[in-house]
């Protein structure tokens, strides 16, 4: 079952105790408050009836002693006010029964013997109205006028008369009830031995007496607190399962760390400690050890004393002195390292952090990566040294083609001429024929042989894939590092943010190092030699420039800059700017020369920029 499920659960059974709690509450009030009337109006009837029983014996009494009808009746209007349920009261004698006062019903007719001890009569029609007699004194007594203003209230008692025997209804008192829910009913016989009438009470318990807005009330109510402890309980698991995770997270970072960790309480007992930390200190370090008795510091000739104490207690961080040692069983290696606090967030001190590197295998591992460095900058010097050794070649083979193609071509033409002026009469035919025809033959030859050189030396074409344009340009630096340094060069670097561009990673080193080298040729006898690298964007991609504070492209030579065989040097080939401009050409891009505005030269290589870069833009 899901939280949410169980929530729900839990909330259905609390708003149900809740309201069932309000409605048995209810249900105890209500039969409280029933029980309550049901005995005062049990109560009041039996004391209405002993009051009538009291005015019979009164009645009779008088009568006894002699007082006459005239005197009786009179003092009857007195006597019964009080009593309103005595209708009327009768003098009876053997043969008949004269009604004494003024009653307020006229008795029906009553054939009963005349009797000394006190009598309970009903006349045949069955109605409301029965007789009390005791000698020659009778009494009526209208049952419906039993309880008077007991009958009106908020929650008005239903209730029914019987007649002792017959359970004859004598009356039935029922007030006007809306719709009912329940009904409350007792059962009891009124409280004297002259008229233990049975009286059934009851109650109609209408549909508005329940809680129904406390209910509702106490089912929100549980749904909105339910809602909310589940949302807090919701909130606490999320932030204790993130804290969780942080801590086998920092757990995992700190298992996972090469360098040795261990994490000490106040009292410098173990807490946590990585792999990297037990095999350091050849000691399994189960939590709660002091790690004071497991690392054991020892400083060397050449330092000061080592204070223990001093290093442990400090509540500031503290690195290890340079060259200590770590007594390891019977051996001693050299560490570095530091002891930081741990503090709570009211800054209290809660423990520290441990932190040891043995020194001996970072130097091997700082050696052996510094020795694979300068492995792979040799290797790719030496690649772009042998690059340009066959692209010089390669060029070489080109300007000599086009050297030697022209007269050859022209032997060839003249060789045919003369063996069409050799047509002319009269010529020694077969040697002058046989002569031009070899020398056709040999300039074919030649011609042939230049061919096959020029394929021979015809460079592949590039292969370009995206390509970090910075990345190139510090390479080159890093290659040129001593030269720039010997001269006293000043590199002024202005790059973009990681330009990527369409080119031949070689072919690309092999421009920017060209450049690079015939900017330093040119600031040798400059007094405070500056060349500046700078790469910025452009419309088509990205654009790379050398400038140098030199003394400028020749005017002689601006014209055939990029001529094969064009050089200001002494000694130069002047390939190198064709081969650069041809390389660059080659990969979409092209390469530019001139003079600066304020001095120097500048050479400008433009590059597309890479093809996914350029289809988002």
């Amino acid at each position: 079952m899901t939280r949410p499920a169980i929530a729900a659960l839990l909330w259905l059974v609390l708003a149900g105790m809740g309201v069932a709690g309000l409605f048995l509450s209810t249900v105890n009030r209500v039969r409280e408050t029933f029980d309550t009337d049901a005995r005062i109006l049990h109560r009041v009837l039996s004391q209405r009836m002993e009051q009538q029983e009291a005015v019979l014996n009164a009645l009779d009494a008088l009568e006894q002693q002699g007082v006459g009808v005239v005197a009786l009746g009179t003092y009857l209007n007195t006597l019964l006010r009080p009593y309103p349920q005595v209708v009327a009261v009768e003098q009876c004698f053997a043969q008949s029964c004269q009604v004494l006062g003024t009653p307020a019903e006229q008795p029906p007719v009553l054939a009963t013997p005349l009797s000394s001890q006190p009598a309970l009569h009903w006349p045949e029609e069955d109605g409301p109205l029965y007789a009390l007699s005791q000698n020659r004194v009778r009494i009526w007594v209208d049952a419906r006028r039993l309880t008077g203003a007991l009958d009106s209230g908020a929650a008005p008692l239903t209730y029914t008369l019987f007649q002792p025997k017959t359970a004859t209804i004598v009356v039935a008192h029922t007030p006007e009830a809306g719709a009912v829910s329940r009904t409350l009913r007792v059962d009891k016989v009124l409280g004297t031995t002259l008229q233990p009438l049975p009286i059934r009470i009851s109650r109609s318990v209408p549909w508005s007496a329940w809680p129904w807005v406390e209910a509702t009330l106490w089912t929100l109510l549980t749904a909105g607190l339910g809602a909310l402890v589940f949302r807090l309980l919701e909130s606490r698991r999320n932030v204790q399962r993130a804290l969780l995770d942080e801590r086998a997270r920092a757990a995992g970072v700190v298992h996972a760390a090469s360098e040795a960790i261990v994490a000490l309480d106040d009292g410098h007992r173990v807490t946590l400690a990585n792999p990297a930390a037990r095999a350091a200190l050849a000691h399994p370090m189960p939590p709660g050890t002091d790690l004071r008795t497991v690392a054991t510091f020892q400083a060397t000739l050449s330092q000061a004393p080592f204070d223990a104490a001093s290093f442990w207690n400090s509540d500031q961080p503290v690195a290890l002195p340079e060259g200590l040692t770590l007594r390891r069983g019977h051996e001693g290696v050299q560490v570095e390292g530091s002891l930081a606090p741990l503090r709570g967030a009211g800054g209290e001190l809660r423990g520290r952090v441990l932190i040891l590197r043995e020194v001996g295998p970072l130097q091997r591992r700082m050696l052996e990566r510094l020795e694979d460095g300068e492995r792979r900058v040799r290797e790719h010097e030496e690649m772009l040294a042998h690059v340009s050794r066959l692209s010089t070649l390669g060029e070489m083979g080109a300007g000599l083609a086009h050297e030697l193609n022209q007269p050859l071509t022209a032997i060839i033409s003249y060789g045919q001429a003369a063996a069409r002026l050799l047509e002319d009469p009269e010529p020694d035919l077969a040697r002058v024929r046989h002569a031009v025809n070899a020398s056709v033959t040999q300039a074919g030859r030649a011609a042939q042989i230049i061919v096959r050189l020029r394929q021979w030396v015809r460079r592949a074409p590039s292969q370009t894939r995206p390509t970090d344009l910075v990345q190139a340009v510090q390479n080159v630096l890093t290659l040129c590092h001593a030269d720039l340094n010997r001269l006293g060069v000043q590199v002024v670097a202005a790059y973009a943010d990681a330009p990527l561009v369409e080119a031949d990673p070689v072919h690309l080193e092999q421009i920017i190092l060209n450049l690079l080298r015939n900017a330093l040729d040119a600031v040798q006898e400059t007094p405070h030699p500056i060349i500046e690298v700078s790469i910025v964007p452009d419309a088509a991609g990205w654009t790379l420039s050398v400038r140098d504070n030199g003394p400028g492209i020749a005017p002689e030579v601006r014209p055939r800059l990029f001529t094969p065989f064009t050089t200001s040097k002494s000694g130069g080939l002047g390939l190198g700017l064709s081969l650069s401009q041809t390389l660059a050409q080659g990969m979409g891009g092209d390469l530019s020369g001139a003079n600066a505005g304020s001095g120097g030269a500048v050479f400008t290589l433009s590059l597309p920029r890479q093809a996914l870069e350029a289809a988002s833009d």
